[in-house]
């Protein structure tokens, strides 16, 4: 993950919020949905909220409550777990368990508002043999054991409390681990108590860097963490026995790491001065933004432990792996009861059965493995006949539209004779009407003729007898 302009200005957020100055507004577009859910994987929500209190930035009602609601989780939050530590104190007190506290209302007082302090648990600190005792102990003060993905045990009473108990497993490396035990061991006792021990700024600065680097190493640090140790540091600083400390880095084989971190949290919240190398860095702070994914191969260079972790992981992971391939090849006498009643009485036949239960199971695996072979797949055969209805649907589509189109060009030809036959038969009629007529002319006409070829005749023949009568008068 390449960090953006959301990393940098949330670094710029904290730092603002932290030596109590004025945020500054934002430079350039800012994409507050990633920036609060930056905030809130790191866990520092709730002091975002104090530097975009006073912003004349334009952030999304929506993305101002949330932040708003982790702010009120933290104001919730303190009084609540400070009466939890005094109660489990006196708990381990009164049982006698020797162990420590990280306590919470020391690093209350170490930053400028109480509600700012980013632990969200009591931590308890003690040896492996009493995490059983102290189970019990929390279970009968109605405590219930809840998963975590830190180290450690986690225990929650309504209406939020917690309780985180952890011993040296806590730790990756063995040098830390042993230094985890002399610590426990050696710690002072709190004033007043007899159990509860209780560590100095210096014990406490060596604690706190153990823990970050090996949260560093496995890739899982958190900005919270950073910001805790900063109060603690900012508070306690002048009163480091560094001598003592440097000492005890030596020991445990990350002095350099120390340095380097302790210079990144210089330039994130301090004034970042006389830092060179800034290459190394952007890719520290690439590795914590990305939990381990970018910036490995730099971080690998001065925490060789970053590698250990990993390749431990990695042979963790192939033992694992191994172990579940064995219970399964050779599962326990109560599940292959289940599977063969008979061995209830014949319990000294368990590896007789172990090999008919392999043979049975390969026997079916080469079976099913041929039936694949040659065998249509339920999808491959649903395709098919899928695409022969399908094609079966198309045809009958097709056939019924062209019995359509036929019927259409049949009921179109049909029309169209009918309306031959009906301009024929007008047509014949036209024809026999004209015909009538035209007979009808010729009638008259003839009439007509022969009326005038009569009258003609009668005239003739009047003419010819005045003729007659005239020639018979004497003169």
């Amino acid at each position: 993950m390449s960090k953006g302009y959301e990393e940098r200005y949330l670094m710029t957020l904290l730092s603002s919020v932290i030596n109590q100055k004025e945020s500054p507004a934002p430079l350039r577009y800012i994409n507050w949905e990633k920036m609060f859910r930056i905030a809130d994987y790191h866990r520092v929500a709730h002091v975002v909220y104090y530097g975009i209190m006073g912003l004349d930035e334009e952030i999304p009602q929506s993305v101002r409550q949330r932040f708003f609601g982790k702010y009120l989780e933290s104001v919730h939050r303190v009084e609540r777990l400070r009466s939890t530590e005094r109660q489990v104190q006196t708990l381990l007190e009164r049982n006698g368990i020797n162990c420590f506290f990280l306590n919470y209302s020391d690093f209350l007082q170490c930053y400028p508002i109480e509600e700012m302090c980013c632990r969200e648990f009591i931590e308890i600190g003690t040896e492996k043999k009493y995490a059983q005792i102290i189970k019990t102990l929390l279970w009968d003060a109605d405590f219930e054991e809840r998963y975590t993905e830190k180290r450690g045990e986690l225990y929650y009473r309504v209406p939020g409390n917690k309780v985180l108990c952890f011993n040296q497993t806590m730790f990756f490396s063995k040098s830390m681990q042993k230094f985890y035990i002399n610590l426990v061991r050696s710690l002072p006792n709190k004033k007043g108590l007899n159990h509860v021990r209780e560590m100095n700024a210096s014990e406490m600065y060596l604690f706190l860097i153990c823990r970050l680097t090996d949260s560093y190493a496995r890739g899982d640090i958190s900005l919270s963490q950073i910001m805790d140790f900063w109060a603690f540091y900012k508070t306690h600083g002048e009163f480091f026995l560094w001598p003592y400390i440097y000492e005890r880095l030596k020991e445990l084989k990350i002095e350099e790491f120390a340095e380097r971190l302790e210079y990144l949290i210089l330039r994130w919240f301090g004034t970042g001065a006389g830092i060179e190398n800034v290459e190394i860095y952007d890719n520290m702070e690439s590795y914590i933004f990305s939990k381990g994914t970018e910036g490995r191969e730099v971080s690998e260079k001065f925490l060789p432990l970053i590698k250990t972790v990993a390749d431990c992981y990695s042979r963790d992971r192939k033992k694992e792996e191994f172990r579940r391939l064995v219970a399964w090849l050779f599962p326990d006498r109560e599940y292959m009861e289940t599977i063969y009643p008979m061995l209830e009485k014949m319990g000294a036949f368990l590896p007789v059965f172990w090999l008919i239960r392999l043979e049975r199971y390969f026997r079916r695996l080469v079976v099913s493995r041929i039936e694949e072979r040659f065998r249509i797949s339920k999808k491959t055969l649903f395709r098919f006949i899928w695409k022969r209805y399908k094609g079966v649907i198309e045809e009958v589509i097709e056939e019924k539209e062209e019995v359509e189109e036929k019927e259409e060009v049949e009921e179109k030809e049909e029309i169209k004779e009918e309306i031959k036959e009906k301009e024929q038969k007008e047509l014949v009629q036209r024809r026999n009407k004209k015909h009538n007529e035209y007979k009808e002319q010729d009638e008259y006409k003839l009439l007509e003729e022969h009326k005038e070829h009569k009258e003609h005749k009668e005239h003739k023949e009047h003419i010819e007898h005045n003729e007659e009568k005239t020639a018979e008068i004497p003169k």
